[in-house]
């Protein structure tokens, strides 16, 4: 747990790195890398067995519905409220989602197509806006906040997941701890444009973590957990990869 605690935590370091060199768009894509879930699952897969991990997977699936409605719910609100009533709203709408998907299940098929369709959904819900400017320095405590802050979230909702189950720790593993916190610190620092690039570049970025739990979920009992793990991890990378290379494009600030 403690270790899932501290990726999660160098994840925010690392998507608020991307952010400062190359614009709120790629730290936006950087943070929906699976950083956080594949160390979860596989932890899961030596506590709980094989099945367990490929169950938590698909549910994993199902709760990207929960991050798409805090998206666009904090996303929106954002536009004339201050990020404290923001971000109740953006949780509000990912425990609603959360809840609701839990109790339909689907299994795989079913996560895969929550975990496409909410993404698009929530891509085209959220407000335009304009160009903004690669950040500057942060102050030198805002970084270790951030990281406290996420490793906080993250040790508590792992804790929820291994009491409640594989559906319910495959939804609460989706919800938007790295989220909340970039959104939170990105909004009161940079303001809404920025804030709006930021979740624009995590949903373009979910194909990483799309593909590589939907592989997990196919691989992990019929081929073994490390084949399992290899195949989605090198399929995550392929994916950001291809994700970056547009959002840099878009990111690159106006002169």
């Amino acid at each position: 747990m403690v270790g899932v605690a501290a990726v999660a935590a160098s994840l925010v370091a690392a998507s608020t790195a991307a952010a400062r060199v190359w614009g709120h768009r790629v730290g936006g894509v950087v943070s929906a890398f699976p950083l956080i879930v594949g160390p979860a699952l596989l932890l899961a897969a030596v506590r709980q067995g094989a099945a367990f991990a490929a169950a938590m997977a698909s549910a994993t699936l199902l709760g990207l519905a929960a991050l798409s409605g805090f998206v666009v719910a904090y996303g929106r609100a954002a536009r004339r409220c201050g990020w404290p009533l923001s971000l109740g709203l953006g949780w509000a709408a990912a425990a609603a989602l959360g809840m609701a998907v839990g109790r339909v299940g689907g299994g795989l098929l079913g996560g895969l197509l929550v975990a496409i369709a909410t993404p698009a959904l929530a891509h085209a819900a959220l407000p335009r806006r304009r160009q903004v400017d690669v950040p500057g320095r942060l102050p030198r405590w805002e970084l270790p906040a951030r990281m406290v802050l996420t490793a906080s979230l993250i040790v508590a909702l792992t804790a929820a997941g291994e009491w409640f189950g594989p559906t319910a720790a495959g939804v609460l593993a989706a919800l938007p701890t790295v989220a909340s916190v970039l959104a939170v610190f990105t909004h009161a620092r940079h303001g809404h444009d920025a804030l709006i690039a930021m979740l624009r570049g995590m949903l373009g970025g979910l194909g990483t973590f799309v593909s590589f739990c939907a592989l997990v979920a196919l691989l992990a009992e019929p081929a073994g957990l490390i084949p399992a793990f290899l195949v989605a991890s090198g399929a995550a990378l392929l994916a950001q990869l291809v994700a970056l290379t547009p959002a840099r494009a878009r990111s690159a600030p106006s002169m």
